[in-house]
């Protein structure tokens, strides 16, 4: 084999090994991106986080229903103490209009006049949410009946406990063993998959 051959065989090795190792990075990546790595639970372990908070979730609850606001609904979610992952607000009218919707926020948009109008929460209800949401080891909390407490994400993903707070509630519509797992009048587990993600429970043991 002459020197000329052996330096370019030398040499198309080198870039094969490193198209391969960018392509495992980006293969990493994805699935960071994607959640891939995320932790998931089965219904039993969900049903285990829930009752080992149950108290802090109650708390959560309560403090919440003295802070909704009147005229509209809140579905806010913590990234962390200063970040939200995503804020929406919608008017509680017939219309049902998403009057604001955003991810990746400061959390002082709420100080903003016109969302301080309509929601109406201080830096310090603000902070007392996420600590609530901290001590029940939660991360969202969505206005509605049953109000949805978001406990962790899984990539897209979102694993969630809906809870109850009115005896007329239709429950059925939250017992399809699919998305929602009925576990007693006052509690459904939820998960959601995203936009792209499955839809079902991946693990319903």
């Amino acid at each position: 084999m002459n020197k000329t051959l052996k330096y370019f065989l030398i040499a198309l090795c080198a870039v094969g090994g490193l198209f391969l190792i960018g392509f495992i990075i980006m293969v990493l990546m994805i699935g960071f991106a994607f959640g891939s790595f995320d932790k998931g639970y089965s219904v039993s372990e969900l049903k285990e986080e829930y009752y080992s908070k149950e108290v802090e979730i109650k708390e959560l609850v309560n403090y919440y229903n003295t802070i909704k606001p009147k005229n509209c609904s809140v579905d806010i979610e913590f990234k962390n103490d200063k970040i939200l992952e995503r804020l929406t607000v919608i008017s509680k009218d017939s219309s049902n209009e998403i009057i604001y919707q955003e991810w990746d926020i400061n959390s002082n948009v709420l100080q903003t006049e016109k969302l301080k109008n309509l929601v109406g929460w201080s830096e310090r209800e603000i902070t007392g949410l996420k600590s609530k949401l901290d001590q029940a080891n939660c991360i969202s909390i969505e206005e509605g009946e049953p109000l949805k407490i978001g406990f962790k994400r899984s990539g897209m993903g979102m694993f969630s406990f809906n809870i109850f707070q009115e005896a007329r509630t239709n429950r059925d519509e939250y017992n399809n063993n699919c998305e929602y797992i009925l576990v007693n009048k006052y509690l459904a587990l939820q998960y959601g998959g995203g936009a792209i993600g499955p839809q079902c429970f991946p693990d319903k043991n």
